[in-house]
């Protein structure tokens, strides 16, 4: 139990107090993250402004955006790079064959890749998926791969997506809270 106190006390004063020190501990647990997708991280990381003491203001989201959001999008987006690489040189046998072990199956990509029509606007479709809060990650870059997306693109609109998602994310909890503490 202490143990579990610890670690939410833990990232509880790395969100609240985000700082130069900490970019490398939002990069790895947002790369692991993304490697074994476990948990909703844009959630857990936006929840601890619950506890913030004082108000939510433009610099507290400038810290987050820059010491957070933009290490989180980096890690995220080199996380999926290894299941969208799997997709791309693999395909559906290989869907079939190690999905359930991150539970997404065939289904769910092709789900993803209908939204996707093979034109110029799909790349800023992806960077819209990829912003929503919510939406899973997994079935996008496994979409992403089938349909061959350049790697290049994938990584820097992956990058920017999971930044924006994060943003998005703590505007929505950190101006919330303000509103319902005035």
């Amino acid at each position: 139990m202490e143990l579990s106190n610890n670690f939410v006390q833990i990232i509880q004063d790395l969100i609240l107090q985000p700082s130069s020190a900490n970019i490398v501990t939002f990069f790895t647990s947002s790369l692991v993250n993304e490697l074994f997708p476990v948990s909703p991280y844009s959630i857990i990381l936006s929840s601890q402004l619950l506890f913030l003491e004082g108000s939510f203001s433009t610099i507290m989201l400038t810290k987050l955006f820059i010491f957070v959001s933009i290490p989180v999008g980096i890690g995220a987006a080199i996380g999926s790079v290894p299941a969208y690489g799997l997709a791309y040189l693999g395909g559906k046998p290989a869907i079939e064959k190690f999905g359930k072990y991150v539970r997404l199956s065939w289904a769910d990509v092709e789900r993803a890749e209908s939204r996707f029509a093979g034109s110029w606007y799909d790349e800023i479709l992806f960077l819209v998926i990829r912003s929503i809060p919510l939406v899973p990650y997994l079935p996008t870059s496994v979409a992403a791969g089938i349909i061959r997306m350049h790697l290049v693109p994938y990584v820097i609109l992956t990058s920017l997506g999971a930044t924006i998602r994060m943003i998005i994310m703590f505007m929505i909890v950190g101006f919330g809270v303000e509103a319902l503490a005035q």
